[in-house]
């Protein structure tokens, strides 16, 4: 099984973003690709004055239709880091699963922080897991991943678990390791493939790492880079 993480680098462009993952995965060999969270949407967009119903129109659907396009030329699964869902009058932030040019699976974030409830995005409550050749997959978005109870509902049912991440804040505390990353491989045995954007110089070790330790970790934490695993 060959996962691939796209530890991105923010070009500052909708347009750009876009083009940059979609290249990245054209060429790309594997059976697991993923993207991190909000990895289209550049860092200074909210400084905009823009608001989620901009973000829904602007970013996600262009974003969406061509993950779907370059899925039917990727063999294997992409993980679509996430984007804002608009359903009737919700907004989600949503990682899509594309395979083969069709949407197979979504999961709404559990646990939105307070920006993102501020800005109108409202919890997820559903558990994926999607069943593959290589086992059962799960996703887990960010802060989801602080959540004992949500982790429990995810990690329980699956084998592998996609965490995409997107600790862009200069202001967040500094991340040393993956402390919890090894815990959840360790306590439910399970895989777990988390992936960061970069964005103003900012992001966060992009890793794989199993229940005995690391299996491939991101060089750096402030450069682009794919993070190859076999397992």
């Amino acid at each position: 099984m060959r996962v691939v993480l796209y530890q991105m680098m923010d070009r500052g462009s909708i347009g750009e973003n876009i083009r940059a993952a979609c290249k990245t995965i054209a060429k790309t060999s594997a059976d697991f690709i993923c993207l991190p969270e909000y990895f289209t949407i550049p860092a200074d967009y909210k400084e905009k004055g823009k608001t989620v119903e901009d973000v829904w129109k602007e970013i996600t659907i262009p974003t969406i239709n061509a993950l779907q396009s370059v899925s039917k030329k990727f063999e294997g699964y992409i993980i679509g880091g996430s984007v804002i869902e608009k359903s009737g009058n919700n907004y989600y932030n949503t990682c899509y699963v594309f395979k083969s040019g069709e949407i197979i699976a979504k999961y709404r974030k559990m646990c939105p922080v307070e920006e993102e409830l501020e800005m109108g995005i409202k919890p997820g409550n559903n558990v994926v897991s999607v069943e593959t050749e290589f086992g059962r997959f799960g996703i887990l978005i960010c802060a989801d991943c602080i959540n004992n109870d949500v982790v429990d509902a995810v990690a329980s049912k699956n084998d592998i678990i996609f965490l995409p991440i997107s600790l862009t804040d200069p202001s967040h505390p500094k991340v040393e390791g993956h402390p919890i990353s090894e815990r959840i491989a360790k306590d439910y045995g399970v895989i777990v493939a988390k992936v960061s954007r970069v964005a103003r110089g900012v992001g966060v070790k992009s890793v794989v790492m199993s229940p005995t330790g690391i299996i491939k970790e991101a060089t750096s934490c402030c450069e682009e880079e794919l993070v190859i695993a076999v397992i």
